[in-house]
């Protein structure tokens, strides 16, 4: 795609957000007098003046034909009037229109050019102060904005944003760039491979040159951990992905990013990320916090436990209890099972035990996700955090304060929905927690894993190397007992039963949206506010953004008194239901929070996320998004009373057994099945054939965690 160059004026702003220099705008060419539409890095944009603009033209998926802006700079008046009426603005203050006549009759239409080059051509003027020539100096340097490197920086295609961020990196962003262009993909949190290659072809590098092969053998070995959630790839597949390379540029390559640690190699496999030897501290840290506990009395335990079954009218049965005992009599436990099967019980009467055994203990929840941690926190009463809140996690570097430098003070740790917790997160954790920590991990193995690389629970779980229980008995008896039994026949792939709370409603893809909107009228808006729709696919009428626009209209129509700020196609109103797209823990709010929009004032939108309101005045479309409908991902973690899970066979290839299984399991009291019965049926009896190939359970063998 050819970068372009051209003037134009600003005509008009559409949309701004100044902090992050993106504008939406109407320019009008100068030469041809075309009008068109801009979008992108433009600082503090000023209607009427004319600007240089650099990048292209291009159709928006939403917006349609635009020039998307990367980098811009105003052009200096060139006729008289107005230079006059530049140099007389507020930008000069105490510069009047007859200073400002007086400087262009000495320089002419030059003037501007002229004194941005050589701002002492001032002292010409006869009795023309000192101040005024600073105050001049000043203002058109601030005018130009962008030193030349800035500008050469740009046409190397680089953003405002990215420009800024390797500024802060580096004293020299063009040496860096120009010694190797994929020196920041390497180093630089957030910085794309894309974005250094599009450097790499502004500087015109060979596409055989050695700094683009090493770039495209690492990106491929990233994007196949990503993509497959796998930790490594083997030698064999790797090398039949370049199989155009010889052999020898391919073999030097491997060494040279072994060598500079930007790969990590053992035993035929690869790993980026740094995934092996996060492995490796998972492992080692792991058999470190399994030592010898202090035994508590077999009679004063079980004492203790019927204490707690009167205070809280619950009874254990023999499982649950062998699970609390397990606990207070190890260093490091797991308990898994499905819904419906006690976990939170179990928690409650360990949370109360740890009171009266240990009164002065320091005692930790904790959950990878927001919805989880503050769930987790409603049911306990106890302090729970996200596992990114307790390390204080720093978004601009993706780096943890809390380390084995600095660790936490922690005595006993639980951990909730650890399957959602991938080999990077928890591998930080573990190098927080001093050596005396005492461990809990609560999990289901059935749900899906986490987003990142690895599979760390049902590793744990697998290895067989530690005290593990297993909960299969489904204790809900009042309302929704029906959700936990579904969960169990998919578990154990016998025959699906609909009852209890659990309804399958048949129809076709295009039916979805009526039966949702017919199901909803008929509860009041009390009833409504509990409902959360879940569905797989985004794309396509029974989809996650059709939906949404339909509900909007349906749960919150536009209202005298409700304030909308519409983007492109895209419309947010005060009472909107909304989830949290980013991580934003200097507002301790969490990819996948959810909330509700109680303000929008001046392009600013205020969200109650239940503790905080947080305020959103910028790239909106990049933190926010419609949540009537979420996907079956970013429920997980949360519970919802009433649940509509959308199984049309628009998603055919989308469902399996896990994706499922974790969307029904979202539903504590009511769930409501829309689509294909029989294809819902298949699905859930077709496992992921995908399995995460990982190395973490060899290591946990004790004789090769020390390798």
């Amino acid at each position: 795609m050819g970068e372009t160059k051209l003037k134009a004026k600003l005509v008009s702003i559409r949309y701004t957000s100044p902090d992050q220099m993106f504008m939406v705008g109407t320019f009008l060419q100068s030469d041809t007098y075309h009008r068109f539409v801009g979008a992108g890095k433009l600082s503090a944009p000023e209607v009427d003046f004319e600007y240089e603009l650099i990048g292209h033209f291009g159709e928006h998926p939403r917006y349609g034909t635009q020039f998307m802006i990367e980098g811009a700079q105003k052009i200096l008046p060139t006729q008289k009037e107005a230079i006059i009426a530049f140099l007389s603005s507020s930008r000069f203050p105490t510069i009047g229109k007859k200073s400002a006549e007086k400087i262009y009759e000495t320089f002419g239409e030059d003037t501007l050019s002229r004194l941005s080059e050589d701002p002492s051509l001032l002292k010409q003027l006869d009795g023309f102060p000192k101040k005024k020539i600073e105050i001049i100096e000043e203002g058109l340097a601030a005018f130009a904005g962008f030193s030349k490197t800035y500008l050469e920086l740009v046409e190397l295609g680089l953003s405002e944003r990215q420009i800024q961020t390797l500024e802060e990196q580096y004293d020299n962003v063009l040496d860096v760039l120009q010694d190797d262009p994929f020196t920041p993909y390497y180093e630089v949190y957030g910085f794309g491979y894309k974005s250094s290659e599009k450097v790499a072809d502004h500087l015109n590098i060979d596409l055989r040159d050695f700094r683009r092969i090493d770039a495209r053998i690492h990106e491929a070995i990233q994007s196949h951990t990503m993509k497959s959630g796998d930790t490594f790839i083997e030698y064999a597949p790797l090398r039949a992905m370049f199989s155009g390379l010889n052999q020898e540029d391919f073999e030097e390559s491997l060494q040279r990013l072994i060598e500079k640690e930007r790969l990590e190699y053992d035993r035929g496999k690869f790993y980026p990320y740094h995934l092996l030897s996060e492995e490796k501290t998972i492992a080692r840290s792991i058999l470190e916090h399994q030592f010898k506990v202090e035994p508590i009395d077999e009679a004063i335990l079980e004492e203790k436990i019927e204490e707690v079954e009167f205070a809280y009218a619950i009874e254990y049965d023999p499982t649950q209890k062998k699970a609390i005992k397990e606990f207070f009599n190890h260093s490091f436990m797991i308990l898994n099972g499905g819904p419906g099967t006690g976990k939170t019980t179990i928690v409650k009467g360990i949370l109360a035990l740890l009171k009266s055994l240990f009164p002065s203990a320091i005692v930790q929840l904790c959950a990878p996700t927001g919805r989880a941690s503050k769930r987790l926190y409603q049911l306990s009463q106890n302090d729970s955090k996200t596992i990114h809140s307790l390390l204080q996690w720093n978004l601009e570097d993706n780096s943890f304060k809390k380390n084995e430098n600095d660790p936490l003070d922690i005595d006993f740790l639980i951990v909730d929905e650890t399957s959602m917790v991938d080999t990077h997160v928890f591998s930080q954790l573990l190098l927080a927690l001093p050596s005396h920590t005492r461990i809990l991990l609560i999990g289901d193995e059935d749900q899906l894993e986490s987003v990142g690389p690895g599979k760390v629970f049902n590793d744990l779980i697998d290895s067989k190397q530690f005290p593990l229980i297993h909960l299969e008995k489904i204790f809900r008896q009042s309302s929704g007992s029906g959700i936990p039994l579904l969960a169990q026949n998919i578990r154990e792939e016998t025959r699906c039963h609909y009852e209890d709370g659990v309804k399958f409603q048949a129809c076709r893809s295009y039916d979805v949206m009526s039966m949702i909107t017919q199901y909803l009228q008929r509860m009041n808006r009390f009833e409504r506010e509990k409902v959360q729709i879940i569905a797989p696919k985004y794309k396509g009428s029974a989809g996650i953004d059709a939906i949404n626009q339909t509900l909007q209209l349906l749960l919150n129509p536009p209202a005298p008194d409700k304030k909308e700020w519409k983007i492109g196609t895209y419309l947010f109103r005060e009472n909107d239901r909304v989830m949290l797209l980013k991580n934003m823990p200097e507002d301790d709010v969490y990819n996948g929070d959810m909330g509700v929009i109680v303000q929008i004032e001046n392009s600013v939108i205020s969200v109650d996320f239940g503790e905080q309101i947080v305020d959103f005045d910028q790239d909106i479309l990049y933190y926010l998004t419609l949540a009537y409908c979420i996907s079956v991902h970013k429920s997980q973690g949360s519970e919802y009373s009433n649940v509509i899970c959308v199984v049309a066979d628009q998603a055919n290839f989308m469902m399996n057994k896990r994706l499922l299984y974790t969307a029904i399991s979202r539903a504590k009291k009511e769930l409501l099945l829309l689509g294909d019965q029989r294809l819902f049926e298949e699905k859930v009896r077709q496992a992921n054939t995908s399995i995460r190939r990982t190395t973490l359970q060899e290591k946990l063998d004790p004789k090769l965690a020390l390798d």
